[in-house]
């Protein structure tokens, strides 16, 4: 199976998921998708509703369509994706100053979770936890982390050289 054909999917899949409806709720979220514009970086997304005119945040998606034996490893809260970061791009990453997660997708079934990529990260990663699936659930958690994040940022430039 083609690389292409299973990232495709894996970005296909994110869509749909980040902009599912829960409950009363409308999406949560507004989604870019940023192409070869940006180096490891798939998706802009925007919260609505947040107090902050662009509270945004970047992901980059990683699918997989591996054998059912080998998509995933380990059992219970130990259980993980099989999906890579590589270390150059664990650094772009970890070098944001905005939060930035990677989602993995298993493209068979449809799941995906998702890891917060802290600043300063410099290590790449061979799986992603199943513990946090992006359901109705981890979307509101997603919005909530991202809008404390921009609610306790400077009000804006204070002062300037210019």
């Amino acid at each position: 199976m083609s690389t292409d054909i299973v990232g495709e999917r894996g970005e296909i899949v994110f869509r749909s998921k980040i902009t599912k409806w829960c409950g009363k709720t409308k999406s949560m979220f507004e989604v870019v998708f940023q192409g070869d514009k940006a180096e490891a970086l798939d998706f802009q997304v925007r919260i609505r509703g947040s107090k902050v005119f662009q509270a945004i945040f970047y992901v980059q998606v990683k699918a997989t369509a591996k054998p059912k034996t080998r998509r995933y490893k380990g059992s219970g809260k130990d259980r993980r994706l099989c999906i890579t970061l590589k270390q150059a791009d664990a650094r772009k990453l970890g070098r944001m100053k905005i939060p930035v997660y990677v989602v993995g997708v298993d493209a068979w079934t449809e799941a995906t979770f998702i890891k917060h990529v802290p600043a300063g990260t410099v290590k790449g990663f061979t799986g992603i936890s199943t513990s946090q699936p992006l359901n109705c659930q981890g979307l509101r958690k997603l919005w909530k982390e991202v809008a404390e994040f921009w609610d306790e940022r400077p009000d804006g430039l204070k002062q300037s050289v210019f």
